[in-house]
């Protein structure tokens, strides 16, 4: 392997080093943005929740443009029918409720209790960490 291989390799790997970090540093500030609404009320919903008075409500945001949303819809379809607190919120619908939770990402879940978000959780999540925050 000659100098240039090596300075070739090199240059590659430091590429592919930049690369993941500002991946990893992009995934990091999301979701550290995101979280920002933990200990805050949580918003009004009643336009979407069907007057939902639940203390606890796990709150399932989604664009249909999403492919891990799409996978999950259906078993979120599926427990919503046991459990009217699992709410299904359209990010494009109703951008301005998307906001007041500080959606970064889709799916994501947030947990509210006593009108209050304790738990934003961005990504697919198992069904048994619905069904423990329901």
């Amino acid at each position: 392997m000659g100098d240039a291989d090596t300075t070739t390799l090199i240059g590659m790997a430091a590429v592919v080093a930049v690369t993941v970090g500002l991946a990893l540093l992009m995934k990091f500030l999301i979701s550290r943005k995101a979280r920002r609404i933990v200990g805050r009320p949580a918003p009004d919903t009643s336009a979407i929740d069907g007057g939902c008075r639940a203390a606890r409500r796990v709150y399932y945001l989604y664009s249909e443009q999403c492919g891990p949303c799409k996978a999950l819809s259906p078993q979120i379809d599926e427990l919503r029918v046991q459990h009217p607190n699992l709410i299904k919120l359209d990010v494009k619908r109703h951008p301005e409720l998307a906001r007041a939770f500080n959606a970064m990402a889709t799916p994501s879940f947030v947990v509210v209790r006593d009108g209050r978000v304790v738990e934003v959780r961005l990504g697919a999540q198992k069904p048994a960490w619905l069904l423990q925050n329901l």
